[in-house]
């Protein structure tokens, strides 16, 4: 049995600063106060029962998405103005830990609480390595949070969520000690399972974060196997960074996952957080009932939430507003010692920035994309599933896994990619006029019958205006996706291969002439949205037919274990039939047989100069069989995701 590796406990050893965020125009400064004056509310937010949450501003002609946006910057700005525990700044470690110590109890008891409470794994020195780095480059200490309603912050302000108590913290130390900004991205989404979210984490993550998040209510059952999926999908698709990966969870089976996975260098550091009920050896300091005034200032007010007691949101299992404090602050002692040890380093080699200039100074240490067999037993699906979720076993090593790149499309929020959306790769089908950017408005069923929509569920929606008079907590998640009945007709796709598959094409034996798909794409998954529908809504393996590259597929199956939500599974395996062709861009045409307009090819590629280079993708029909209805519940795309050769 694995021995654990806990790191020891933090030793003894101004003027509020605001995380790094986009300014917002003026404009919007004064529609919120405007807003505010008149009493009305111009934010429609909801948590329904499964925690889906978001925040819209109506009208105008921004975009729903470039609103959202504008809001999560004003957020994070905003959560170093207004009150809050942590409103005064330590720059250094010791008056961090100092301040530790006074608000949980003294320096043995925080101490002992820290033990309890943090695993942490590979070495420390690669987390001061990864603030070296930015340091070196000028660039942001980012920090991008995974999550589900825990993280979100559900039933308290969004600013309220442990991920920003975390910046908020490190912010005055980083900036005074490496003139290093820290730029949090809590980008956690209620009621997401770790899949599709796993094959999209640029898009939600960003390219750069030196520290991704997961925590355990995303788990799609007690196994290990989705979290090591995650593991791989985080390492291999955030390459340029390879993350340190922090657990919100103690469960032995997953934290001893990563530790194997740390002492084999396939990550470099990593820790396992529990929630204060796991840490706390003192019960009564979490007791409600018990005198709060013998308490230590970080264990009062310990069952309030922080949003107002008419909001939603407020189920036992969501943290309230002091245990967000408290894990932040129990992660922060974990960073203090990272930064204590860049400092060491900084002060015996002279030479730091010009050594810690490149990201292989962070990443030395951590294997490359390619990973040994899998630890956890796999789920029970088809091994070219299995193989796009844990890697393609080499024909002449069966102990090595390569993991092939990923391409998605999804107009889930937070995101930091507002390019490549649904919309980037539809060729046609979509309902005239009907976009993200009047997503709160009901569509009709003469929409429908017009094209596929851009649309919510109807309980979210509903739900969203039921509680605007709470005025909007600050969150910026929306689950926005395509929705179609057989009125609908056709939705075509078409997926781009990426400029750097289309370059190592010939890697695999082929030539850039090849007409074959599967010489080009290798798998390709559909997922609906993760919401409560009813028995009898549409079935993406059995209510959709597909077409992939001119070839009907025939037995589409629904992916098992890792994309589960109340039981039911969410995305569906296509594959790339045999006999599938690619097509080149400019062969493309839309349903009714005409031509892109330039526009359309613009939108269709990433990068509008590889028009030039007339690049290869793939033509996707869908098409809604009879028997679906809108009232039951419509056909659902949320996620295009597909796999390259």
């Amino acid at each position: 049995m694995m021995r654990k590796k806990t790191i020891r406990a933090p030793l003894s050893g101004g003027t509020r600063r605001s995380l790094t965020a986009t300014k917002r125009r003026p404009i919007f400064h004064s529609v919120i106060i405007t807003l505010g004056l008149l009493g009305c509310v111009g934010l429609f937010w909801t948590l329904i029962d499964h925690d889906e949450a978001v925040i819209i501003r109506p009208g105008g002609k921004t975009s729903a998405m470039t609103q959202l946006e504008e809001l999560h910057q004003e957020i994070v700005s905003q959560s170093t103005q207004q009150e809050h525990p942590t409103a005064s700044s330590w720059e250094t470690v010791q008056a961090l830990r100092n301040e530790f110590y006074r608000r949980y109890g003294g320096r043995e008891d925080s101490e002992d609480m820290f033990r309890r409470g943090v695993q942490a794994y590979g070495s420390v020195q690669a987390t001061a390595r990864r603030i070296l780095t930015a340091a070196a480059q000028q660039t942001p200490f980012v920090l991008s949070f995974a999550g589900y309603s825990v993280t979100v912050g559900r039933g308290n302000y969004y600013h309220q969520s442990y991920p920003f108590i975390l910046g908020n913290l490190l912010e005055p130390i980083l900036q005074k000690l490496f003139q290093t900004k820290v730029t949090v991205r809590n980008s956690a989404i209620g009621g997401i399972p770790s899949f599709p979210y796993g094959f999209c984490f640029e898009h939600f993550l960003g390219s750069d974060p030196h520290v991704i998040s997961w925590d355990f209510s995303m788990n799609e059952g007690r196994g290990a196997a989705v979290l090591e999926s995650y593991l791989r999908q985080s390492q291999h698709q955030l390459k340029q960074q390879k993350p340190m990966v922090i657990l919100l969870d103690t469960d032995p089976k997953r934290c001893s996952l990563v530790q194997a996975y740390a002492e084999q260098g396939l990550i470099s550091d990593a820790m396992c957080v529990g929630m204060a009920k796991h840490a706390v050896q003192d019960a009564t300091l979490l007791d409600a009932t018990k005198d709060d005034s013998q308490k230590p200032p970080g264990f009062r007010n310990w069952q309030e939430f922080g949003a107002p007691s008419k909001c939603p949101g407020r189920g036992n299992w969501h943290p309230k507003k002091m245990e967000h404090e408290w894990l932040g602050w129990m992660m922060a002692m974990y960073f203090a010692q990272a930064v204590e040890e860049a400092q060491r380093i900084m002060a015996t080699d002279v030479n730091w920035r010009t050594n810690y200039q490149s990201t292989k100074s962070m990443t030395s240490a951590v294997a490359t994309t390619s990973f040994p067999k899998p630890m956890s037993k796999l789920l029970n699906n088809s091994d070219a599933v299995n193989h796009l979720l844990f890697g393609h076993p080499s024909e002449t090593d069966s102990n090595h896994y390569v993991m092939k790149e990923l391409s998605c499309r999804t107009n889930f929020l937070p995101a930091t990619d507002h390019d490549k959306v649904l919309p980037s790769i539809v060729v046609s089908g979509l309902s005239p006029g009907i976009t993200a950017d009047n997503i709160m408005q009901q569509r009709s069923d003469e929409a429908y019958q017009a094209g596929w929509v851009m649309d919510l569920s109807s309980v979210e929606r509903e739900t969203k205006i039921k509680v605007e008079q709470c005025g909007g907590l600050g969150y910026v998640d929306l689950k926005t996706a395509l929705y179609g009945i057989p009125e609908s007709g056709t939705l075509r796709f078409w997926l781009p291969i990426s400029e750097a598959s289309s370059l190592l094409h010939d890697d695999h034996g082929h030539t850039a002439d090849d007409t074959d798909a599967q010489h080009w794409f290798s798998e390709l998954i559909l997922c609906e949205a993760n919401e409560k529908r009813s028995e009898h809504a549409c079935r993406l393996d059995k209510d959709v037919e597909y077409t992939v590259g001119g070839v009907k597929v025939t037995a589409p199956v629904m992916v098992q274990g890792a994309a589960e939500y109340l039981k039911r599974q969410t995305c569906v395996h296509v594959g790339i039939p045999p006999g599938a062709q690619i097509t080149r861009l400019s062969q493309v045409q839309k349903t009714d047989g005409s031509s892109l307009s330039s526009d359309d090819k613009d939108r269709l590629v990433a990068n509008p100069s590889a028009q030039k280079d007339n690049p290869v993708g793939l033509v996707v029909d869908l098409n809604v069989r009879a028997n679906v209805n809108r009232k039951d519940g419509a056909c659902c795309i949320s996620h295009v995701v597909w796999e390259q050769q």
